[in-house]
């Protein structure tokens, strides 16, 4: 193994690896390629969401995500990653609307190199987790049964010293998480985005391809099958649109205007909820980015610091999923800046705090946790 370099057939299962990474809306932004024995990384603006992650939070975390879904297969095969941040990750902004990825504005780069240690010793000696962990990892968004134990000691996790993960009670989980649902629902662009990437119906053409499927959301068939069209068709989906924005604007109000429990109820059962943190001035202590680049980020910490961050929380999916548990993410308690705003007050935040994903984790009450599509899946 030393001194080899990775084989060209290596390097694509790799990439094909890294496609079972979890993205916001199952949109799979990324446009790998291997280039001189190295994987290139651009965005493709075509599958960012413009209108529900605007700082692009969700999409680098999404990133990082994909590297440590790469970082652990390459382990496996007894090599280690070195990640280059190229300066294409810091200028989002300039990203066009929709359209392809511009292959000449990479946003990482990734080298493999032979690991010290033998391949025959395990993956363990290099990355905890395996590529079955990666492609049979579960997100369950149906009944969870939570298991508090699994998320209290992270030791081997290597968290870094300016991420953290707190604790989020079921009693203000279901109330943030309906402030936040209401927010979606009552901007137009956040809901037309949403309804373009759900696939409720298996005669879409891309339900096994990307986007959200009716199984993915546990959605009963019969309210799938009336839903559908709205997702498809403008004609129907604009009125529908429009009428739901005023009544979720009142609910959002209401939501707003209410109080979160302030007595923790008996929660045996019930999933448990968790908000990985970051500290933007903790994380800018170090020689390589300052206190105030991370606090003039849109997201709250530099584009890198989100995308260690993507890998951080990709571990501990992986993590909950060698205990047996699946994971249901709730993008929406951050995009509402209502149901934001309370999450921070719940958690007792300070302002250089910054909550970058919050989400579920319990025993699925199911053997059958659906699989979500990907564009690397055999064409049916």
């Amino acid at each position: 193994m030393i001194g080899e370099s990775p084989s060209p057939e290596l390097l694509s299962d790799l990439v094909l690896l890294a496609s079972r990474t979890p993205s916001p809306h199952n949109t799979q932004p990324w446009s790998p390629r291997i280039v001189d024995g190295t994987i290139e990384v651009s965005i493709v603006p075509g599958r960012t969401l413009p209108a529900g992650d605007p700082t692009f939070r969700d999409v680098i975390m999404s990133l990082g995500a994909w590297i440590e879904s790469l970082a652990i297969g390459a382990a496996e095969a007894g090599f280690a990653t070195d990640v280059t941040v190229l300066p294409a990750l810091s200028e989002l902004d300039s990203l066009p609307i929709s359209g392809p990825a511009d292959a000449t504005r990479p946003v990482f780069r990734v080298a493999l190199a032979p690991s010290d240690h033998d391949a025959t010793e395990g993956a363990s000696n290099l990355h905890p987790f395996t590529a079955a962990d990666v492609r049979e990892r579960r997100v369950y968004r149906g009944a969870l049964v939570g298991e508090p134990e699994v998320f209290a000691h992270l030791d081997s996790l290597q968290l870094p010293p300016w991420l953290s993960l707190r604790s989020l009670d079921d009693r203000a989980m279901k109330q943030l998480s309906t402030l936040g649902i209401a927010f979606t629902a009552s901007h137009a662009t956040v809901a037309n985005e949403l309804l373009h990437w759900l696939r409720l119906d298996p005669r879409h053409p891309r339900y096994h391809r990307d986007g959200m499927t009716d199984a993915m959301l546990v959605m009963p068939r019969p309210l799938a099958r009336i839903a559908a069209p709205f997702t498809r068709r403008a004609r129907l989906r604009d009125p529908l649109v429009a009428v739901a924005g005023p009544v979720a604007r009142l609910l959002e109000g209401l939501g707003r205007d209410a109080a979160l429990p302030t007595d923790v109820a008996d929660e045996r059962g019930a999933p448990t909820h968790h908000v990985l943190v970051a500290n933007s001035r903790a994380a800018g202590i170090d020689d390589i980015l300052s206190v105030t680049e991370a606090m003039d980020s849109r997201i709250g910490v530099t584009e890198p610091h989100a995308l260690e961050a993507g890998r951080v929380l990709q571990r501990l999916w992986l993590h909950a999923h060698r205990q047996g548990l699946a994971i249901s993410p709730h993008s929406e308690l951050i995009d509402s800046p209502a149901a934001h705003g309370a999450l921070r007050k719940r958690l007792g935040l300070s302002r250089s705090d910054v909550a970058l994903s919050v989400f579920s984790s319990g025993v699925a009450q199911t053997d059958r946790v659906p699989r979500s599509p990907r564009l690397t899946d055999p064409s049916r």
